[in-house]
């Protein structure tokens, strides 16, 4: 019997036939024990020193290892994360994919709605609410009560959830309820009217705060068409007699509170009297 034996490089070797000898068949195996390829010719072809055997000759097949090696040089060189190692799903450990409208499914992230109030008249409004979203408010008029969107579909009344009232709410006034109206009489105190008699009078004072009362004065010292206003505070100094007034205040604690009056007149050294002598000169 016949051995067919495929050709095959030695242990030494680093590629597959290549150089200016040789021929190879087209199909021709060959095997590189030392690269762990299989190299298959593309073509006939015999090598000569301008049109030598290349590698670009041959078919490559590399071993399981070596592909191995290429892949993770590929990845690396991809610059590709841990996701490229993981499935697709909804599971633990899967990447979700995006529906046909670009979204992730509900079961990977719940629809977050953001809040909005519809104020309604009846249920009926309540129930044809098509923009309402799980979360919405719809306020009823005619029943004075709000009712929040608990589930989907909006069109379903149970799935309208009311919003209690809190029990700390006041629920009467004075053992009053409904709309209540607060008057004196109401609270247990005197009547309106006798209320404002009372308040337009001294009655509540004591008698020292109305000897008080009685005394209090609004005095108010105003100009009159025979004084000059001066344009600035330099016209003035130049303008007037300096230290021209003097006043003193006087204290009298005989009276409650303590009166404090002020008495005012002119310096008399800074004018002309009666006694004053003018002696020549430049006045």
């Amino acid at each position: 019997m016949a051995t067919i034996q495929i050709k095959r490089r030695t242990t030494a070797g680093t590629g597959p036939l290549v150089g200016t000898t040789g021929t190879v068949k087209a199909g021709e195996p060959q095997v590189d024990f030392s690269g762990e390829h299989l190299y298959i010719a593309k073509a006939d072809k015999t090598a000569n020193t301008s049109v030598p055997l290349v590698e670009s000759d041959y078919l490559k097949i590399p071993g399981v290892a070596k592909v191995n090696t290429q892949i993770d040089t590929k990845i690396t060189a991809l610059n590709l994360g841990t996701a490229s190692t993981k499935n697709t799903g909804t599971g633990n450990g899967n990447i979700p994919i995006l529906d046909s409208n670009g979204k992730l499914a509900d079961s990977v992230v719940p629809k977050i709605a953001m809040t909005n109030t519809f104020v309604v008249a009846s249920q009926t409004a309540m129930l044809a609410l098509t923009s309402a979203q799980e979360g919405d408010v719809a306020v009823r008029t005619d029943l004075s009560k709000s009712f929040i969107l608990k589930a989907s579909p909006y069109s379903t009344l149970a799935n309208w959830q009311e919003l209690l009232t809190p029990t700390d709410a006041v629920t009467s006034v004075n053992g009053s309820t409904g709309a209540v109206s607060i008057t004196l009489a109401g609270l247990g105190g005197v009547a309106a009217s006798t209320y404002n008699t009372h308040v337009a009078s001294n009655l509540h004072l004591t008698e020292d705060q109305r000897t008080v009362l009685s005394n209090v004065k609004n005095v108010y010292i105003s100009d009159a068409d025979g004084i000059a206003v001066a344009p600035s505070a330099t016209d003035y100094t130049n303008s007037v007699i300096i230290d021209g007034l003097v006043y003193v205040a006087v204290v009298d604690s005989n009276y409650s509170p303590t009166r404090v009056s002020y008495k005012l007149g002119i310096d008399k050294t800074k004018v002309l009297m009666p006694s004053s002598i003018i002696d020549g000169g430049t006045y």
